[in-house]
């Protein structure tokens, strides 16, 4: 997997504890032992820093702190969305985090770090308030946050007041917070590319929950892939799956139920596709003499099956370790700049796919 060339940004000055002590006209020593609630500053005096800490909006800088109270060489790996049983049992959900968690660990035990691991469900991350109680209470060197649904990001103030380094993964925010993501809409421009290609033209789309970032840009790759090449999209060829094998099976029936079925299914994981590749021969189809189908994470389930599906790889394990890396960056030099790092996703090529044949026909057997 290619890495594209990586953006950087520098921060915008913040508030430090000086610009509170040049407002009071009191020493920087007094303001942080004010701040600190030391017993040798008046209570009149903390009441007056305070107050005015508040009002230039002055937050503890993460590095300062860190300096007086030491490192706790632990970094917070969240998920935000989901639940926590489902990333150990769905299979779709084990084959999406589990190579992230290595990529992760596999950099941060090098230097040292500990990993905190804990899932954020749904309702607490469109709360945010979460990952703003773990950054303020300061038992972590870092976080990384891995983002699957569209959340609050009312977090980010407090990470950005703080200094405190913080890592996106797998989503590109609307904040000037590192990020490190995989490039899923040229991911799915190339199963476009690769499809039409081959003569195909009604290519159906099997997508993932209306709320999940990876299926957003999946969708949008398919729709910009489909224009850029002059093709109608056309809505009957448009279904919104879960990830798992039975919504792939589905909609798979579904398309052929159509008076002009697709001559290709991309499906956007590859659970999906193998769904669709069992509903189609279970209807008398042959995939790819009859039908192409292509899916999308190149998993191991895309080898074992026949035939092998084409798929697209994004290496999660490297987004992981990228991710890993960018952290201890920030951790290393302060939060003086943000880097935001796409991913080039590979098209995998296998036997699901060949040219369009024109006429669909069901087998006998």
């Amino acid at each position: 997997m290619k890495v594209r060339k990586t953006s950087q940004k520098k921060t915008k000055k913040k508030v430090v504890i000086d610009d509170v002590a040049r407002y009071l006209g009191l020493s920087k020593a007094t303001v942080s032992l004010a701040l600190n609630d030391s017993p040798l500053v008046a209570d009149a005096t903390k009441v007056r820093v305070k107050a005015a800490a508040k009002k230039l909006n002055y937050r503890v800088n993460y590095f300062a702190s860190r300096l007086s109270h030491g490192s706790s060489s632990t970094i917070g790996l969240y998920v935000l969305g989901g639940e926590a049983e489902s990333i150990w049992t769905l299979p779709s959900s084990w084959m999406f985090y589990h190579p992230i968690m290595q990529g992760v660990t596999h950099r941060l035990s090098k230097e040292g770090y500990r990993l905190l691991f804990e899932v954020i469900p749904t309702e607490e991350a469109l709360e945010g308030k979460v990952i703003a109680t773990a950054i303020q209470e300061g038992f972590l060197d870092g976080i990384i946050l891995v983002i699957q649904e569209d959340i609050s990001y009312s977090f980010v103030d407090v990470a950005t007041e703080m200094e405190f380094p913080l890592v996106v993964l797998n989503a590109r925010i609307p904040y000037d917070i590192s990020s490190v993501k995989v490039d899923n809409e040229a991911g799915a421009k190339k199963v476009i590319a690769h499809l039409i290609g081959l003569g195909h033209k009604r290519i159906g789309y099997i997508g993932g929950p209306v709320r999940d970032l990876n299926a957003i840009e999946r969708y949008r790759g398919f729709v910009h892939g489909l224009k850029e090449a002059g093709l109608h999209v056309r809505d009957e060829y448009l279904k919104s799956g879960n990830w798992q094998i039975q919504s792939g099976k589905q909609f798979a029936t579904d398309f052929m139920a159509l008076k002009e079925p697709p001559s290709a299914i991309f499906c956007a994981n590859d659970q999906m596709a193998v769904g669709a590749v069992k509903a189609l021969k279970a209807l008398g189809y042959r995939v790819p003499a009859d039908i192409s189908v292509v899916g999308y994470d190149d998993s191991e389930m895309c080898k074992v099956v026949s035939p092998n599906i084409t798929t697209v790889k994004q290496s999660l394990e490297v987004m992981g370790e990228v991710g890993a890396q960018e952290v201890l960056r920030l951790i290393r030099d302060g939060v003086t700049s943000t880097r935001h790092t796409n991913l080039e996703p590979e098209l995998i090529l296998r036997e699901s796919t060949a040219p369009c044949s024109g006429e669909l026909q069901r087998s006998s057997g």
